[in-house]
Parts: structure tokens; C-alpha cells; sequence
């Protein structure tokens, strides 16, 4: 079993790092840059930011129900523990919501050549994933201190 908690906790921390990353420190030094090569720059960061995203979400799903299955099911889980996969599937939600439309939009505006448009999406992915990494650092949080009572 601790093998599987240890790849639970690393791709939670390689998503909520990613997310970290990306709204903290990539998006604001790539806004001194011109928006015709900031765009692409992201776009590009975001495409290989979401690969691993998704093999990090199949990795916490497989290893959060297999632990949750060994310890006696949901029913026996802790308050903490539910907490943990309710925001988890809030944010899973959000990141395929992120996926399936406004960096869609981005790459289809981005291949027309329509600036315009693919800052708007690239706005609307900013604040998607600054409501995802809050949600992400909650659940990092309670994911962590939760065993120890911190809820």
C-alpha cells in the first residue's frame, strides 16, 4: 500500500505543480513577450502540461480507489478522505472542461492566425486554472493533514 500512496501523492504533486507553475510563474515572464509568440509558447506548455495531466489523473484514480478498496471502501473512509475526492473530481471536471473547450479554442484560433481569439480562450484557461490550483492546493492540504486531524 505504500507503494500506491507514493504514486498517488506524485502525480498529485505533478498536477497541482504544473498548475502552479503555469498560472504563477510561466504565465506572468511570458507576458512581457509580444502576444504572437506568447500564445504559441503556452499553447505548446499547456499541450505537454495536459499529456501529463491526464496520465497523472488515470494514476490518482487507479491509486486513490485501490487504497480507498483495500482500507474497507468509502463507507469506512475517512471525513478527509471524501473531502480529498469530491474537490478531486471537481477539479477533474475543470481540467476536462479546460481541455475540451477553451484550449481547443485556443489551437483553432492560433492555426487561423486569429490573435484575438486565442488570447481570449488563453484568458479563459488562466483563470480556469487559478480556480484548479486553489482547489488543488485545498486538497494537498487536506490530503496531508488530514490523517493527523487537521479535518
Amino acid at each position: 500500500m505504500a507503494y500506491l500512496v507514493a504514486l498517488h501523492t506524485l502525480a498529485a504533486v505533478i498536477w497541482v505543480g504544473g498548475l502552479f507553475f503555469m498560472v504563477c510563474i510561466l504565465r506572468p515572464a511570458a507576458a512581457a513577450m509580444p502576444l504572437a509568440e506568447r500564445l504559441p509558447l503556452l499553447s505548446n506548455a499547456m499541450g505537454r502540461f495536459f499529456l501529463c495531466v491526464w496520465i497523472a489523473i488515470i494514476v490518482l484514480l487507479v491509486t486513490g480507489n485501490t487504497v480507498v478498496f483495500m482500507t474497507g471502501g468509502m463507507a469506512a473512509a475517512p471525513v478527509y478522505v471524501h473531502v480529498m475526492q469530491g474537490l478531486g473530481w471537481v477539479m477533474f471536471a475543470l481540467f476536462a472542461h479546460m481541455f475540451f473547450a477553451p484550449w481547443r479554442r485556443m489551437r483553432v484560433a492560433l492555426a487561423a492566425g486569429t490573435l484575438a481569439d486565442a488570447g481570449r480562450a488563453m484568458n479563459q484557461l488562466r483563470v480556469l486554472a487559478g480556480v484548479n490550483l486553489a482547489l488543488g492546493l485545498i486538497v494537498v492540504v487536506v490530503g496531508s493533514g488530514g490523517r493527523y486531524g487537521l479535518i
